[in-house]
């Protein structure tokens, strides 16, 4: 548990961008606030089972491994499910200046199923936060503001990569020719392959095939490729947390340093600090 911090900071709220409220972590309690919270806030159920009531919606539960994200000034009240176990709650609330307009890109206030190393990262820069600001006082709500932003916007890089996955499973009759080009990527994609090569074997001119590709899949080819390769290396770490970074990249048909550039460029964070 991390007991509740409020950030009395001396008024840095009027020099900081963006800023940490408070942070922590406990066995929660039912709480009502008919105004809503003076700053906007991030919500990670860890363990046993809440309900979320927001005027307007129906109420959400937050179960294990769920997120919420709630914007300033929304009344609401939250309790744990009186039948299951004590519901840890983490949190942390943050305003300044550019804090909406990053809101703004986070989605709708709906309570979202994280997976699991997610939610671990999620969690462990919360802890950050808490441990940050708990040891240095107003000394290290600087660096505070600098960890908040990190966790925003790796929030909104998962996001990101979620809804590009999305958009890889087209709406309505796929084009059979694209159908067998997608059967050949996910059957070679730890093979150097190549945009002529693909338009090749189905048939079809580089640029007829990637202009079509774009337009039923929308993305590129070799970014659907990417992808695949980012996805599968997920599951190669998850599957076996031993494995090397190299080992992972050899699998993928990728250069090392390759593959972690495309990894950060993917997930915000390298390899081993994703998993760390």
């Amino acid at each position: 548990m991390m007991p509740f911090l409020l950030a009395e900071f001396a008024l840095l709220e009027n020099k900081l961008p963006l800023y940490v409220y408070c942070v922590g972590s406990h066995e929660q309690k039912h709480l009502l606030r008919p105004d809503g919270y003076p700053t906007h806030q991030i919500f990670l159920s860890r363990s046993g089972t809440g309900i979320f009531r927001i005027a307007g919606s129906r109420d959400m539960v937050m179960s294990p491994g769920t997120m919420l994200i709630l914007p300033a000034g929304i009344p609401h009240e939250y309790f744990a499910d009186q039948s299951e176990d004590a519901w840890e709650l983490g949190f942390v609330a943050f305003g300044g200046p550019t804090a909406g307009s990053i809101l703004a890109h986070l989605g709708n206030q709906k309570a979202t199923i994280l997976k699991k190393t997610q939610f671990q990262l999620y969690w462990h820069k919360l802890e950050s936060l808490w441990q940050l600001i708990n040891l240095n006082g107003e000394s290290g709500y600087w660096e505070a503001s600098r960890k908040m932003y990190d966790f925003l916007l790796t929030i909104l890089g998962d996001q990101t990569t979620e809804e590009s996955n999305q958009r890889i499973k087209p709406v309505g009759q796929s084009n059979p020719a694209l159908q067998e080009a997608i059967k050949f990527i996910h059957d070679h994609y730890n093979e150097r392959l190549q945009l002529s090569n693909l338009a090749r074997a189905v048939g079809y001119s580089v640029q007829h095939f990637h202009r079509l590709f774009v337009a039923i899949y929308g993305l590129s080819p070799m970014l659907y490729i990417q992808q695949i390769r980012m996805r599968r290396s997920i599951q190669l770490f998850e599957e076996n947390p031993t494995i090397t970074v190299e080992k992972v990249a050899q699998q993928l048909g990728m250069e090392t340093s390759y593959f972690i550039r495309m990894f950060k460029r993917t997930y915000g964070q390298t390899p081993k600090q994703y998993f760390k």
